[in-house]
Protein backbone atom coordinates (compact mmCIF):
# COMPACT_ATOMS: atom_id res chain seq x y z
CA UNK A 1 0.00 0.00 0.00
CA UNK A 2 2.73 2.23 0.93
CA UNK A 3 4.71 1.39 -2.32
CA UNK A 4 1.04 2.25 -3.96
CA UNK A 5 1.38 5.94 -2.13
CA UNK A 6 4.73 6.69 -3.05
CA UNK A 7 4.10 5.57 -6.88
CA UNK A 8 0.75 7.59 -7.24
CA UNK A 9 2.28 10.55 -5.46
CA UNK A 10 5.81 10.59 -8.01
CA UNK A 11 3.01 10.36 -10.81
CA UNK A 12 1.40 13.33 -10.02
CA UNK A 13 4.06 15.83 -8.93
CA UNK A 14 5.84 18.43 -11.20
CA UNK A 15 4.64 20.56 -14.19
CA UNK A 16 2.62 19.91 -16.22
CA UNK A 17 5.26 18.58 -19.01
CA UNK A 18 6.81 16.53 -16.67
CA UNK A 19 3.33 14.45 -15.72
CA UNK A 20 2.63 14.24 -19.45
CA UNK A 21 5.92 12.16 -19.51
CA UNK A 22 5.60 10.17 -16.43
CA UNK A 23 2.11 9.53 -17.39
CA UNK A 24 3.48 8.29 -21.02
CA UNK A 25 6.14 6.03 -19.55
CA UNK A 26 3.84 3.58 -16.96
CA UNK A 27 1.32 3.75 -19.61
CA UNK A 28 4.23 2.08 -22.57
CA UNK A 29 5.25 -0.23 -19.50
CA UNK A 30 2.31 -1.44 -19.10
CA UNK A 31 1.20 -1.62 -23.40
CA UNK A 32 4.33 -3.53 -23.80
CA UNK A 33 4.02 -5.64 -21.17
CA UNK A 34 0.76 -6.53 -23.00
CA UNK A 35 2.10 -6.67 -26.74
CA UNK A 36 4.88 -9.15 -25.13
CA UNK A 37 2.26 -11.92 -23.71
CA UNK A 38 0.14 -11.42 -27.07
CA UNK A 39 2.98 -11.98 -29.59
CA UNK A 40 3.76 -14.85 -27.41
CA UNK A 41 0.21 -16.02 -27.46
CA UNK A 42 0.40 -15.71 -31.00
CA UNK A 43 3.03 -18.11 -31.89
CA UNK A 44 1.84 -21.59 -30.35
CA UNK A 45 -1.93 -20.15 -32.18
CA UNK A 46 -0.21 -19.61 -35.49
CA UNK A 47 1.76 -22.66 -34.92
CA UNK A 48 -1.39 -24.66 -34.55
CA UNK A 49 -2.93 -23.54 -36.73
CA UNK A 50 -0.31 -23.72 -40.13
CA UNK A 51 2.26 -26.36 -40.30
CA UNK A 52 6.16 -25.56 -39.33
CA UNK A 53 6.74 -25.21 -43.07
CA UNK A 54 3.92 -22.88 -43.62
CA UNK A 55 4.68 -20.73 -40.85
CA UNK A 56 8.54 -20.55 -41.56
CA UNK A 57 7.32 -19.26 -45.01
CA UNK A 58 4.80 -17.26 -43.01
CA UNK A 59 7.77 -15.47 -41.25
CA UNK A 60 10.16 -15.20 -44.08
CA UNK A 61 7.37 -13.18 -46.33
CA UNK A 62 6.42 -11.06 -43.28
CA UNK A 63 9.80 -9.92 -42.02
CA UNK A 64 10.45 -9.00 -45.37
CA UNK A 65 8.03 -6.75 -45.74
CA UNK A 66 8.53 -4.94 -42.54
CA UNK A 67 11.91 -3.97 -44.41
CA UNK A 68 9.72 -2.28 -46.45
CA UNK A 69 9.29 0.25 -43.54
CA UNK A 70 12.09 2.30 -45.08
CA UNK A 71 9.50 3.55 -48.03
CA UNK A 72 8.33 6.34 -45.87
CA UNK A 73 12.01 7.84 -46.24
CA UNK A 74 11.60 9.49 -42.74
CA UNK A 75 8.49 11.05 -43.11
CA UNK A 76 6.19 10.02 -39.88
CA UNK A 77 9.85 11.07 -38.03
CA UNK A 78 9.76 14.56 -39.52
CA UNK A 79 6.22 15.03 -38.99
CA UNK A 80 6.52 14.30 -35.31
CA UNK A 81 8.96 16.95 -34.81
CA UNK A 82 7.12 19.75 -37.17
CA UNK A 83 3.78 19.07 -35.55
CA UNK A 84 4.79 19.07 -31.98
CA UNK A 85 6.89 22.90 -33.27
CA UNK A 86 3.62 23.88 -34.61
CA UNK A 87 1.78 22.63 -31.22
CA UNK A 88 4.21 24.31 -29.16
CA UNK A 89 3.53 27.62 -30.90
CA UNK A 90 -0.26 27.10 -31.01
CA UNK A 91 -0.39 27.41 -34.86
CA UNK A 92 -2.87 25.25 -35.13
CA UNK A 93 -3.83 26.39 -39.26
CA UNK A 94 -0.05 25.09 -39.65
CA UNK A 95 -0.37 22.17 -37.26
CA UNK A 96 -3.15 21.06 -39.66
CA UNK A 97 -2.10 21.65 -43.07
CA UNK A 98 1.21 19.64 -41.86
CA UNK A 99 -0.93 16.42 -40.93
CA UNK A 100 -3.18 17.10 -44.24
CA UNK A 101 0.10 17.10 -46.24
CA UNK A 102 1.58 13.97 -44.62
CA UNK A 103 -1.13 11.70 -45.52
CA UNK A 104 -1.49 12.99 -48.90
CA UNK A 105 2.29 12.24 -49.46
CA UNK A 106 2.22 8.99 -48.03
CA UNK A 107 -0.37 7.95 -50.11
CA UNK A 108 1.35 9.40 -53.39
CA UNK A 109 4.54 7.50 -52.16
CA UNK A 110 2.72 4.04 -51.55
CA UNK A 111 0.25 3.78 -54.16
CA UNK A 112 2.42 3.68 -56.89
CA UNK A 113 5.00 1.63 -55.32
CA UNK A 114 1.83 -0.88 -54.73
CA UNK A 115 0.82 -0.71 -58.01
CA UNK A 116 4.12 -1.67 -59.35
CA UNK A 117 4.80 -4.29 -57.00
CA UNK A 118 1.31 -5.82 -57.53
CA UNK A 119 2.29 -6.23 -61.45
CA UNK A 120 5.62 -7.76 -60.73
CA UNK A 121 4.47 -9.86 -58.21
CA UNK A 122 3.07 -12.88 -60.61
CA UNK A 123 6.04 -12.97 -62.38
CA UNK A 124 8.25 -14.01 -59.31
CA UNK A 125 8.49 -18.02 -58.75
CA UNK A 126 8.01 -17.92 -54.86
CA UNK A 127 7.95 -21.36 -54.51
CA UNK A 128 11.65 -21.62 -55.78
CA UNK A 129 12.49 -18.59 -53.95
CA UNK A 130 11.17 -19.96 -50.62
CA UNK A 131 11.59 -23.26 -50.91
CA UNK A 132 8.82 -25.07 -50.84
CA UNK A 133 6.66 -27.51 -53.15
CA UNK A 134 5.56 -25.80 -56.43
CA UNK A 135 1.67 -26.43 -55.62
CA UNK A 136 2.00 -23.80 -53.15
CA UNK A 137 2.81 -20.88 -56.06
CA UNK A 138 -0.75 -20.02 -56.47
CA UNK A 139 -1.51 -19.18 -53.04
CA UNK A 140 2.36 -17.54 -52.27
CA UNK A 141 1.55 -14.98 -54.89
CA UNK A 142 -1.77 -14.39 -53.34
CA UNK A 143 -0.60 -14.01 -49.91
CA UNK A 144 2.09 -11.08 -51.20
CA UNK A 145 -0.43 -9.36 -53.17
CA UNK A 146 -2.27 -8.95 -49.61
CA UNK A 147 0.48 -8.52 -47.65
CA UNK A 148 1.76 -5.50 -50.04
CA UNK A 149 -1.22 -3.83 -50.01
CA UNK A 150 -2.55 -4.46 -46.31
CA UNK A 151 1.16 -3.15 -45.81
CA UNK A 152 0.65 0.20 -47.82
CA UNK A 153 -2.76 0.73 -46.54
CA UNK A 154 -1.50 0.53 -42.79
CA UNK A 155 1.57 3.06 -44.16
CA UNK A 156 -0.59 5.54 -44.94
CA UNK A 157 -2.96 5.26 -41.72
CA UNK A 158 0.36 4.29 -39.38
CA UNK A 159 0.90 8.68 -39.81
CA UNK A 160 -1.71 9.03 -37.24
CA UNK A 161 0.57 7.43 -34.66
CA UNK A 162 2.96 10.50 -35.47
CA UNK A 163 0.46 12.91 -34.73
CA UNK A 164 -0.29 11.43 -31.00
CA UNK A 165 3.40 11.43 -30.33
CA UNK A 166 3.30 15.40 -31.93
CA UNK A 167 0.45 15.95 -29.14
CA UNK A 168 2.83 13.54 -26.54
CA UNK A 169 0.28 11.01 -26.73
CA UNK A 170 3.03 8.08 -27.05
CA UNK A 171 1.58 5.33 -24.75
CA UNK A 172 -1.88 5.73 -26.79
CA UNK A 173 0.15 5.35 -30.32
CA UNK A 174 2.21 2.44 -28.73
CA UNK A 175 -1.84 0.78 -28.09
CA UNK A 176 -2.44 0.30 -31.92
CA UNK A 177 -0.75 -2.96 -32.73
CA UNK A 178 -1.61 -4.16 -29.16
CA UNK A 179 -5.22 -3.87 -30.17
CA UNK A 180 -4.55 -5.25 -33.43
CA UNK A 181 -2.48 -8.54 -32.64
CA UNK A 182 -5.29 -8.73 -30.06
CA UNK A 183 -8.06 -9.10 -32.35
CA UNK A 184 -6.18 -11.31 -34.52
CA UNK A 185 -5.46 -13.94 -31.65
CA UNK A 186 -9.06 -14.05 -31.24
CA UNK A 187 -9.66 -14.32 -35.25
CA UNK A 188 -7.12 -17.02 -35.23
CA UNK A 189 -8.33 -19.15 -32.40
CA UNK A 190 -11.42 -18.98 -34.60
CA UNK A 191 -9.67 -20.27 -37.45
CA UNK A 192 -8.29 -23.21 -36.09
CA UNK A 193 -11.97 -24.18 -34.83
CA UNK A 194 -14.06 -23.54 -37.87
CA UNK A 195 -11.31 -23.89 -41.00
CA UNK A 196 -8.75 -25.93 -42.18
CA UNK A 197 -5.04 -24.90 -42.49
CA UNK A 198 -4.44 -22.17 -44.70
CA UNK A 199 -1.51 -19.49 -45.29
CA UNK A 200 -3.96 -17.28 -47.00
CA UNK A 201 -6.66 -17.04 -44.53
CA UNK A 202 -4.13 -16.33 -41.90
CA UNK A 203 -2.54 -13.72 -43.63
CA UNK A 204 -6.29 -11.52 -44.46
CA UNK A 205 -6.56 -11.93 -40.75
CA UNK A 206 -3.21 -10.86 -39.31
CA UNK A 207 -2.94 -8.45 -42.46
CA UNK A 208 -6.29 -6.62 -42.49
CA UNK A 209 -6.87 -6.24 -38.50
CA UNK A 210 -4.39 -3.24 -37.70
CA UNK A 211 -5.48 -1.74 -40.64
CA UNK A 212 -9.18 -1.64 -39.26
CA UNK A 213 -8.11 -0.59 -35.68
CA UNK A 214 -6.05 2.24 -37.09
CA UNK A 215 -8.99 3.63 -39.31
CA UNK A 216 -11.25 3.32 -36.64
CA UNK A 217 -9.05 4.85 -33.91
CA UNK A 218 -8.23 7.36 -36.39
CA UNK A 219 -11.89 8.34 -37.15
CA UNK A 220 -12.37 8.29 -33.46
CA UNK A 221 -9.69 10.63 -32.69
CA UNK A 222 -9.72 13.03 -35.56
CA UNK A 223 -13.54 13.31 -34.46
CA UNK A 224 -13.00 14.19 -30.42
CA UNK A 225 -9.26 15.24 -28.96
CA UNK A 226 -7.80 15.66 -32.22
CA UNK A 227 -10.03 17.58 -34.22
CA UNK A 228 -8.25 21.02 -34.57
CA UNK A 229 -5.64 18.41 -36.79
CA UNK A 230 -7.92 16.71 -38.54
CA UNK A 231 -6.36 16.42 -42.52
CA UNK A 232 -8.79 17.53 -44.84
CA UNK A 233 -8.26 18.10 -48.53
CA UNK A 234 -8.45 21.67 -48.69
CA UNK A 235 -5.50 21.93 -46.11
CA UNK A 236 -2.81 20.34 -48.23
CA UNK A 237 0.05 22.92 -48.90
CA UNK A 238 2.70 21.55 -51.49
CA UNK A 239 4.97 23.37 -49.91
CA UNK A 240 5.04 21.95 -46.40
CA UNK A 241 6.16 18.50 -48.09
CA UNK A 242 9.80 20.57 -48.07
CA UNK A 243 9.59 20.91 -44.51
CA UNK A 244 8.79 17.45 -43.24
CA UNK A 245 11.38 16.08 -45.98
CA UNK A 246 14.33 18.49 -45.39
CA UNK A 247 14.04 16.45 -41.51
CA UNK A 248 12.62 13.12 -42.84
CA UNK A 249 15.36 12.29 -45.41
CA UNK A 250 18.12 12.29 -42.51
CA UNK A 251 16.01 10.33 -39.80
CA UNK A 252 15.57 8.34 -43.13
CA UNK A 253 19.65 7.84 -43.51
CA UNK A 254 19.77 7.22 -39.22
CA UNK A 255 16.94 4.46 -40.13
CA UNK A 256 19.50 3.11 -42.97
CA UNK A 257 22.44 2.86 -40.68
CA UNK A 258 20.56 1.34 -38.04
CA UNK A 259 19.79 -1.48 -40.59
CA UNK A 260 23.69 -1.96 -41.66
CA UNK A 261 25.00 -1.86 -38.22
CA UNK A 262 22.51 -4.07 -36.79
CA UNK A 263 21.08 -6.15 -39.01
CA UNK A 264 24.17 -7.59 -39.84
CA UNK A 265 25.71 -8.38 -37.13
CA UNK A 266 24.03 -12.41 -37.47
CA UNK A 267 25.78 -12.46 -41.09
CA UNK A 268 28.99 -10.85 -40.04
CA UNK A 269 29.15 -13.29 -37.29
CA UNK A 270 27.91 -16.25 -39.56
CA UNK A 271 31.00 -15.56 -42.03
CA UNK A 272 33.55 -14.47 -39.45
CA UNK A 273 33.13 -17.37 -36.93
CA UNK A 274 30.12 -20.16 -36.99
CA UNK A 275 26.36 -20.28 -37.53
CA UNK A 276 26.36 -21.89 -33.49
CA UNK A 277 27.91 -18.54 -32.68
CA UNK A 278 25.00 -17.01 -34.33
CA UNK A 279 22.53 -18.42 -31.94
CA UNK A 280 25.02 -17.54 -29.29
CA UNK A 281 25.05 -13.47 -29.73
CA UNK A 282 21.13 -13.36 -29.97
CA UNK A 283 20.39 -15.63 -26.62
CA UNK A 284 23.44 -13.32 -25.10
CA UNK A 285 21.60 -9.88 -26.60
CA UNK A 286 17.81 -11.07 -25.89
CA UNK A 287 18.96 -11.76 -22.77
CA UNK A 288 20.59 -8.64 -21.75
CA UNK A 289 18.16 -6.63 -23.98
CA UNK A 290 15.78 -6.81 -21.51
CA UNK A 291 17.47 -4.12 -19.69
CA UNK A 292 17.96 -1.75 -22.34
CA UNK A 293 14.20 -2.44 -24.22
CA UNK A 294 12.67 -0.91 -20.95
CA UNK A 295 15.17 1.98 -21.02
CA UNK A 296 13.98 2.98 -24.26
CA UNK A 297 10.40 2.71 -23.16
CA UNK A 298 11.44 5.69 -20.54
CA UNK A 299 13.14 7.05 -23.37
CA UNK A 300 10.45 7.35 -26.01
CA UNK A 301 7.95 9.94 -24.56
CA UNK A 302 10.91 12.38 -24.31
CA UNK A 303 11.05 12.88 -27.64
CA UNK A 304 7.90 15.07 -28.24
CA UNK A 305 8.80 17.03 -24.84
CA UNK A 306 12.29 17.85 -25.77
CA UNK A 307 10.52 19.50 -28.86
CA UNK A 308 8.54 21.08 -27.13
CA UNK A 309 10.51 22.32 -24.68
CA UNK A 310 13.00 23.67 -26.94
CA UNK A 311 10.39 25.68 -28.97
CA UNK A 312 9.97 27.28 -25.78
CA UNK A 313 13.29 27.67 -25.18
CA UNK A 314 12.93 26.23 -21.21
CA UNK A 315 16.35 25.25 -20.95
CA UNK A 316 15.85 24.34 -17.18
CA UNK A 317 13.35 22.03 -17.82
CA UNK A 318 15.80 20.06 -20.30
CA UNK A 319 18.49 20.22 -18.51
CA UNK A 320 16.63 18.95 -14.89
CA UNK A 321 15.08 15.95 -17.15
CA UNK A 322 18.71 15.09 -18.81
CA UNK A 323 20.13 15.04 -15.23
CA UNK A 324 17.54 12.22 -14.21
CA UNK A 325 18.04 10.57 -17.29
CA UNK A 326 21.55 10.02 -16.58
CA UNK A 327 20.64 8.90 -12.57
CA UNK A 328 18.64 6.41 -14.41
CA UNK A 329 20.82 5.50 -17.33
CA UNK A 330 23.10 4.49 -14.16
CA UNK A 331 21.06 2.22 -12.52
CA UNK A 332 20.28 0.38 -15.93
CA UNK A 333 23.77 -0.25 -16.30
CA UNK A 334 23.91 -1.79 -12.68
CA UNK A 335 20.91 -3.69 -13.88
CA UNK A 336 22.87 -5.25 -16.82
CA UNK A 337 26.12 -5.74 -15.10
CA UNK A 338 23.75 -7.83 -12.54
CA UNK A 339 22.06 -9.43 -15.29
CA UNK A 340 25.70 -10.26 -16.87
CA UNK A 341 26.84 -12.01 -13.21
CA UNK A 342 23.52 -14.17 -13.72
CA UNK A 343 23.97 -14.70 -17.43
CA UNK A 344 25.15 -18.57 -16.86
CA UNK A 345 22.47 -19.32 -13.94
CA UNK A 346 19.56 -17.28 -16.70
CA UNK A 347 21.71 -19.18 -19.97
CA UNK A 348 20.81 -22.59 -17.95
CA UNK A 349 17.17 -22.09 -17.32
CA UNK A 350 16.43 -21.04 -20.52
CA UNK A 351 17.92 -22.89 -22.98
CA UNK A 352 19.37 -25.72 -20.85
CA UNK A 353 22.30 -27.41 -22.50
CA UNK A 354 21.12 -27.13 -25.92
CA UNK A 355 23.93 -23.88 -26.62
CA UNK A 356 26.96 -22.44 -24.93
CA UNK A 357 27.02 -19.11 -24.31
CA UNK A 358 31.28 -18.12 -24.27
CA UNK A 359 31.37 -15.48 -21.16
CA UNK A 360 33.84 -13.50 -23.31
CA UNK A 361 30.88 -12.94 -25.81
CA UNK A 362 28.24 -12.12 -22.55
CA UNK A 363 30.56 -9.67 -21.49
CA UNK A 364 31.36 -7.90 -24.62
CA UNK A 365 27.48 -7.95 -25.15
CA UNK A 366 26.74 -6.34 -22.10
CA UNK A 367 29.49 -3.57 -22.47
CA UNK A 368 27.66 -2.93 -26.08
CA UNK A 369 24.39 -2.59 -23.83
CA UNK A 370 25.71 0.31 -21.52
CA UNK A 371 27.66 2.49 -24.29
CA UNK A 372 24.57 1.75 -26.23
CA UNK A 373 22.12 2.81 -23.90
CA UNK A 374 24.28 6.08 -22.83
CA UNK A 375 23.95 6.65 -27.05
CA UNK A 376 20.60 6.46 -27.12
CA UNK A 377 19.47 8.44 -24.42
CA UNK A 378 21.69 11.38 -26.37
CA UNK A 379 20.01 10.62 -29.57
CA UNK A 380 16.58 10.70 -28.53
CA UNK A 381 17.08 13.94 -27.02
CA UNK A 382 18.16 15.34 -30.07
CA UNK A 383 15.97 14.14 -32.23
CA UNK A 384 13.62 15.90 -30.07
CA UNK A 385 14.97 19.02 -30.33
CA UNK A 386 15.57 18.13 -34.30
CA UNK A 387 19.23 18.67 -34.64
CA UNK A 388 19.80 15.69 -36.54
CA UNK A 389 22.63 17.22 -39.02
CA UNK A 390 25.85 16.07 -37.13
CA UNK A 391 24.01 12.66 -36.59
CA UNK A 392 23.33 11.99 -40.19
CA UNK A 393 27.44 12.74 -40.86
CA UNK A 394 28.59 10.56 -38.05
CA UNK A 395 26.04 7.42 -38.23
CA UNK A 396 26.88 7.22 -41.77
CA UNK A 397 30.66 6.92 -40.99
CA UNK A 398 29.62 4.21 -38.30
CA UNK A 399 27.77 2.34 -41.23
CA UNK A 400 30.78 2.34 -43.70
CA UNK A 401 33.22 1.55 -40.82
CA UNK A 402 31.11 -1.39 -39.49
CA UNK A 403 31.97 -3.92 -41.94
CA UNK A 404 35.37 -3.70 -42.63
CA UNK A 405 36.26 -3.35 -38.99
CA UNK A 406 33.96 -6.22 -38.17
CA UNK A 407 36.43 -8.33 -40.08
CA UNK A 408 39.47 -6.71 -39.40
CA UNK A 409 38.91 -7.46 -35.87
CA UNK A 410 37.19 -10.54 -36.16
CA UNK A 411 39.46 -12.17 -38.79
CA UNK A 412 42.77 -10.60 -39.06
CA UNK A 413 43.04 -10.27 -35.17
CA UNK A 414 41.71 -13.44 -34.46
CA UNK A 415 38.31 -12.33 -32.03
CA UNK A 416 35.78 -14.48 -33.93
CA UNK A 417 31.81 -13.00 -32.73
CA UNK A 418 33.83 -11.13 -30.28
CA UNK A 419 35.22 -8.90 -33.14
CA UNK A 420 32.03 -8.33 -34.79
CA UNK A 421 30.66 -6.61 -31.21
CA UNK A 422 33.41 -4.82 -30.37
CA UNK A 423 33.11 -3.16 -34.16
CA UNK A 424 29.52 -2.34 -32.56
CA UNK A 425 30.98 -1.50 -29.15
CA UNK A 426 33.88 1.26 -30.90
CA UNK A 427 31.42 2.69 -33.19
CA UNK A 428 29.01 3.34 -30.28
CA UNK A 429 31.63 4.84 -28.40
CA UNK A 430 32.24 6.92 -31.31
CA UNK A 431 28.58 7.76 -31.42
CA UNK A 432 28.28 8.75 -27.61
CA UNK A 433 31.40 11.06 -27.57
CA UNK A 434 29.96 13.27 -30.28
CA UNK A 435 26.20 12.96 -28.85
CA UNK A 436 27.06 13.57 -25.51
CA UNK A 437 29.08 16.96 -26.51
CA UNK A 438 25.96 18.26 -28.76
CA UNK A 439 23.40 17.48 -26.49
CA UNK A 440 25.12 19.35 -23.68
CA UNK A 441 25.50 22.33 -25.61
CA UNK A 442 22.14 22.47 -26.79
CA UNK A 443 20.46 21.89 -23.21
CA UNK A 444 23.10 24.90 -22.60
CA UNK A 445 21.94 27.29 -25.34
CA UNK A 446 25.14 27.24 -26.79
CA UNK A 447 25.09 24.86 -29.38
CA UNK A 448 26.61 26.60 -33.18
CA UNK A 449 27.23 25.68 -36.14
CA UNK A 450 27.52 21.87 -37.08
CA UNK A 451 26.47 21.57 -33.32
CA UNK A 452 22.94 23.53 -34.08
CA UNK A 453 21.83 22.28 -37.91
Amino acid sequence: MLLFEKITTFLNRGDQRSLTVKRNIVGSILIKGCSILISLLLVPLTLGYLSAELYGVWLTLSSVVLWLNFFDVGLTLGLKNKLAEALALGEHTQARSLVSTAYFTMTMIMVPLTLISELGIPWVDWSSLLNVDQAYNPELIAVVRILIACFSLQMIFNVITAVLAAFQRVALASAFPVIGNFVACLVIWLLTRYTESSLLNLTVAISFIPIVVLLAGSIFLYRGSLRIVRPSVSTIRLADIKKIFGLGIKFFIIQVQMVVVYQTSNILISNISSAVDVTAYNIAYKYLGVATMLFSLILGPLWPAFTDAFVKKEYAWMRQTYRRMVYLFGAISVMILLMMCAAPLAYRLWVGDAVEVPLLLTLSVGAYMIIHAWDSLQVILINGIGKVKLQTYVTLLGMILHIPLSFFLGNYLNMGAVGVVASMILINLLYAMCFTIQINKLIHNRAKAIWNA
